[in-house]
């Protein structure tokens, strides 16, 4: 199973070759990147050899994270391939508590014969199909002769999801948008029979020279207040009216 991660590498490599530039890398944003290292360790420890137990389990709590880490960065290119093929591998993994490997697989591929199909050693999570699997189509049913390995669909998505995702982290579709790129598209979808209300302005000159008031005059000059005109008088806010004809 290590020639699976070897996709990513070489997915890099042919990245690089053609005019790469590891400053695409160095970009890259991976959302909760701890998640799928976890993940992958787990699935070394199971294929290490080691002897730990619940190896079925181990392996089907690494696919869920791996799976759950591509669901969070989808907008990566090759993610949603790793994520069909996790999810492909983990189906027979929960249902039939391993994965199944078919013999006729096992023969195709070159690995043994018939007769000494009991001393292939497979993986901790694998085991050799029974005939009462289901979904058994799902397991290591894939031989590949020149590699003399049995891969399941699952498998063959996901190196093609890490193939690509290593080509583009290095060499991407297009460079990330910038604020002068998206200003250009703009001005050529803008109406030109349209007045620019921005033409001619100038930063660092005020086109619109704001009056400021004459705090200083108004100080000097104070307001009069207004004159008492004969007859009128007021007094709280009230009026009247002196009439000369009005008896005493």
């Amino acid at each position: 199973m290590y020639l699976i991660p070897l996709a990513l590498v070489a997915g890099a490599a042919v990245g690089l070759f053609v005019r790469g530039s590891t400053d695409y890398f160095l970009a890259t944003r991976v959302v909760f990147w701890p998640i799928p290292a976890v993940g992958i360790a787990l699935q070394a420890l199971v294929g290490s050899g080691l002897g730990v137990p619940y190896p079925s389990l181990l392996t089907a709590i690494s696919l869920v994270l791996i799976a759950v880490t591509c669901a969070m960065n989808l907008h990566l290119t090759g993610a949603s391939l790793i994520l069909l093929g996790t999810t492909l591998n983990l189906i027979p993994l929960v249902l039939n508590g391993y994965i199944p490997v078919t013999v006729d697989a096992v023969v195709s591929a070159g690995i043994t014969d018939r007769e000494s199909i009991e001393l292939v050693r497979l993986g901790a999570a694998r085991a050799f199909r029974t005939g009462e699997e289901t979904l058994w189509f799902l397991g290591a049913a894939v031989p590949i002769s020149w590699l003399k390995e049995v891969f399941s669909f699952g498998d063959l998505i996901v190196a093609c999801g890490l193939a690509n995702l290593g080509f583009r982290v290095f060499f991407p579709l297009r460079e990330t948008a910038t604020y002068y790129d998206e200003a250009g598209e703009y001005e050529q979808f803008r109406d030109p029979t349209q007045p620019d209300p921005f033409e001619g302005y100038e930063p660092d000159h005020s086109t619109w020279a704001a009056s400021t008031p004459d705090v200083v005059k108004s100080a000097t000059n104070p307001i009069e207040p207004p004159k008492n005109q004969p007859g009128l008088s007021t007094l709280g806010g009230s009026s009247s009216i002196d009439s000369p004809n009005e008896e005493v």
